[in-house]
């Protein structure tokens, strides 16, 4: 097979030790492999985009043909963005801004801005939290981020381990700090995994021996611990039969997996694909494409690891030419045509591919340095010793500063003598139409749910979805009371957010005066109300305190528009708009 880039010439063996936990590597050999990964990201994301989500309950048969990335290619004259390498492209550019130790608060700004749409599930709730007002680790805690669960942190965070060569102690703990953006609990597992793999493969080409020091980092008692060791079992046990031991896997992760964290997107799952792929790949990269197709599930972005992990190993020349240069592009006379094209990130510029593989080679060059390694010059070429037992050491992690209103009196909520609402019961077959992505436990299907003092958790999200209709409508929820009460301050309490629905474009509170007429009710929102109905600034789980002056009244709601989304029209055709809605509490005056 034709491969992108003739056989190095190097000088001194990669494999060089000076001494006890020291490692050599030249600079041609650094960048080749740094070329690998870069080049291997994007021929796994390209190509695997093509059977992303496609193949579930049965895994997919070749051969596979890549129809959707000639398009997008041909759009671009090259590579294009995807969130498979352009959150690492960002972490690139952030951190020749703000130096290689960025902090949470570096990352929320440069997420905030950057940004702005092209992101879903743990990704997108990490986004949202931080237009509420979160800082990371925050914004992938469980408790505020449904979606902790999912894969996110595996494809968006090889950067901190392939700038780290070398070093897998101190790639794992990065990813392990970079995973937690977005992610809590074993959702990390997998990222800790695969980033020190990519750091030991710039002097480790045996898989399963990557596999083995991989996991290591990883607590004993961990769940993907165990499924690594399962997956390597499953291996011996059907070598030439890589479809047995998915189903293994898929039963155990998927089938068999909780409500609450069952998803084809679930990081288990997916990161045990990976590894699967990786095992039955024999090191091929065209081999590891095909058979990481199809495994399935979201297999873009363990075809993107895997494949890069690949060129770190072999280094670039070793990326099919086949792949990085199809014949539909014969003027293109490098891989991708040296083009990089954002068409997923706000504000971020389009690049020469052979400008990021430098500028990633400069930047670990700086972290090998301020990791207790050193660099010579001997016959025109750099040669650098690594520290191997280098360890990250993340700053203090600062208690959350966001905050809101702590005295607030009694909740008068559960001495109502009825719950208001426009829809009072989720409409099951609608429900069950719509293209879900939070677990069922999450949610109750009457409105009741919402004065019984419990904000979050299983069962205590109201959706309030009616019967299909393509109508906007203002959804309102509050109580009466039999005898007036005074309050002056209401917290409304979101549950969990669907991709499509399930938050107010606006919403303010209103009384009901003593004709019997609703009055609105000029109020103070915080935190301050999202900037648009958009999506990615939605909070799941968000509370909003609205303060006001005293208001003595039998009833009191608040209401507002539900946004609808066009963006997600094919996946929710003729479905009403709703609130997902876990709590109101309204407090007695002072």
């Amino acid at each position: 097979m034709k491969r992108i880039f003739p056989i190095l010439l190097i000088a001194l063996m990669v494999l060089s030790f000076t001494g006890c936990g020291k490692k050599e590597i030249t600079r041609t050999q650094l960048k080749d492999k740094i070329a690998g990964a870069w080049i291997g990201q994007m021929v796994g994301n390209i190509y695997g985009l093509e059977y992303e989500n496609k193949f579930v309950d049965e895994p997919g048969e070749g051969p596979f043909v890549f129809n959707k990335a000639i398009t997008k290619m041909t759009a671009v004259d090259g590579a294009f963005s995807d969130d498979d390498t352009d959150v690492e492209y960002l972490y690139l550019l952030m951190m020749e801004k703000n130096g290689i130790d960025i902090d949470y608060d570096q990352v929320k700004e440069g997420w905030m801005y950057h940004i702005r749409d092209r992101v879903w599930l743990a990704n997108r709730a990490a986004l949202g939290l931080m237009h509420y007002g979160f800082t990371p680790p925050y914004t992938g805690k469980k408790e505020y981020n449904p979606h902790w669960f999912q894969i996110d942190p595996q494809l968006i965070n090889e950067i901190w381990a392939y700038t780290a060569p070398g070093m897998p102690a101190y790639a794992a703990g990065i990813s392990d700090w970079a995973a937690r953006i977005t992610s809590d609990d074993w959702a990390v597992s997998p990222t800790v995994v695969y980033g020190a793999m990519y750091s030991e493969a710039f002097f480790e080409s045996d898989i399963p021996t990557l596999i083995r020091h991989a996991k290591a980092y990883l607590p004993k008692g961990d769940r993907f611990r165990r499924i690594i060791d399962e997956c390597l079992d499953l291996w011996k046990k059907n070598p030439d039969d890589w479809k047995a031991s998915r189903k293994v896997i898929a039963d155990e992760l998927y089938v068999n997996e909780p409500d609450i964290t069952r998803s084809i997107w679930n990081a288990d799952l997916n990161g045990a694909m990976g590894i699967l792929a990786l095992l039955y790949g024999d090191g091929d990269i065209e081999k590891t494409l095909n058979v990481g197709c199809a495994l399935g599930f979201d297999c873009d972005n363990q075809t993107a690891t895997i494949c890069g992990l690949l060129g770190v190993i072999n280094g670039v020349e070793s990326v099919p030419l086949d792949r990085a240069m199809p014949e539909a592009f014969p003027h293109w006379t490098k891989p991708f045509n040296d083009r990089y094209i954002n068409v997923t990130r706000y504000d971020m510029p389009d690049a020469s591919i052979e400008d990021i593989i430098e500028r990633t080679v400069v930047l670990a060059e700086k972290i090998i340095l301020a990791r207790g390694g050193s660099v010579r010059e001997e016959n025109g070429e750099r040669i650098y010793t690594i520290n191997t037992r280098a360890r990250y050491k993340a700053a203090p992690v600062a208690a959350s500063t966001f905050t809101l209103p702590a005295d607030r009196g009694r909740n008068l909520a559960p001495e109502a003598a009825e719950i208001l609402a426009l829809t009072r019961e989720t409409d099951v077959a609608t429900l069950d139409s719509c293209w879900l992505t939070i677990p069922k436990t999450y949610r109750a299907y009457t409105v009741d749910v919402i004065n019984d003092g419990v904000v979050g958790g299983p069962g205590a999200a109201f959706y309030s979805l009616g019967e299909k209709s393509n109508a906007p409508k203002r959804d309102y929820f509050g109580y009466r009371w039999d005898e007036p009460v005074t309050t002056d301050m209401i917290s409304f309490h979101y549950g969990p957010l669907e991709e499509f629905g399930g938050w107010y474009s606006n919403l303010h509170p209103e009384y009901l005066d003593e004709s019997g007429e609703w009055q609105p009710i000029e109020a103070e929102v915080t935190p301050a109300w999202p900037e648009s109905d958009a999506v990615f600034i939605q909070p799941h789980n968000g509370e909003f305190i609205f303060t006001f002056p005293k208001v003595t009244t039998t009833a009191i709601r608040v209401i507002g528009d539900d946004a609808v989304l066009i963006h997600w029209n094919k996946y929710t055709k003729d479905v009403s708009s709703f609130i997902s809605i876990t709590e109101l509490q309204v407090y007695e005056a002072k």
